[in-house]
């Protein structure tokens, strides 16, 4: 197969979306070995540095596993699939772990909070003071022992001091959600606010969750609301190559009368 000519310096490209095609068919399984550099170069007809690059591609997107000297191998990718939705409703379970359960992995997490001093860009979203007392967590979730998603979560001691609450994976509602949480204390959420962006990770966050170089994550800044008071603040960071996104959003109503929706 030769590929197309237009634009040479996207061969690479090409070559890697040929390749995927296999590598997620369902016949492919983990630890099938891809053909060798040579043999696909030969099949596309193209050189070694356009394998290459196509492979390290292929490699960053979580598809493939390679070692040094040895053919790269298909390596299992089945994204979590994150409902947003299902994150903030009463009673929510454990949507991580329903998340990694429906991929056939097994789902756990750590956790460690401290109380700390709000920084400025946490007291802006928390609309406090810098320097006011906030209770930091910090969570790290796992599926089948891989770090796929860090959560750092800030709530205002000036809210939940003194309250069950306080300490979120302690007391008679430790493991609950953000909504569960809030309303035993009369604050219901009522909004929850998610700015998404991709970004490269730094080195300690490449390092916490086992990303390969070149593997980009998945950033979303979560601030809840009881009306108009911020009461829970959140840093989330997915591994870019692990994760789909999904928001289901409800379109208004058609007005009865049928007259256009005014702007």
């Amino acid at each position: 197969m030769i590929m197309s000519e237009a634009e040479p310096e996207y061969l690479y490209e090409q070559v890697a979306d040929a390749l995927r095609e296999s590598i997620v068919a369902p016949t492919t399984t983990p630890g099938e070995r891809l053909p060798s550099q040579e043999e696909i170069s030969e099949r596309f007809g193209v050189s070694r540095i356009v394998v290459r690059r196509a492979l390290d591609l292929l490699e960053t997107e979580g598809l493939i596993d390679r070692m040094q000297g040895g053919r790269a191998t298909v390596r299992l990718h089945d994204p979590l699939m994150r409902r947003s939705s299902l994150h903030y409703r009463s009673a929510p379970g454990a949507p991580f772990a329903e998340e990694a359960i429906a991929t056939e992995r097994v789902p756990r997490y750590s956790h460690n909070t401290r109380p700390a001093r709000a920084g400025k860009e946490i007291a802006d979203r928390l609309k406090i003071r810098v320097g006011d007392d906030v209770m930091r967590t910090e969570y790290l979730s796992y599926a089948d022992d891989q770090p796929l998603m860090q959560v750092t979560s800030y709530e205002p001691l000036a809210i939940t001091a003194g309250t069950p609450i306080e300490r979120p994976e302690e007391g008679p509602l430790m493991g609950a959600g953000v909504v569960d949480r809030f309303s035993s204390i009369g604050l219901r959420p009522t909004d929850v606010v998610e700015q998404l962006h991709a970004r490269m990770p730094r080195p300690s966050e490449g390092q916490q969750l086992k990303l390969r170089p070149g593997t980009p994550v998945i950033a979303i800044e979560r601030v809840c609301y009881a009306g108009d008071t911020p009461i829970e603040t959140a840093d989330l960071l997915l591994a870019g190559n692990q994760y789909k996104l999904e928001y289901a959003l409800t379109v208004d109503p058609e007005p009865a009368d049928g007259s256009p929706l005014s702007s």
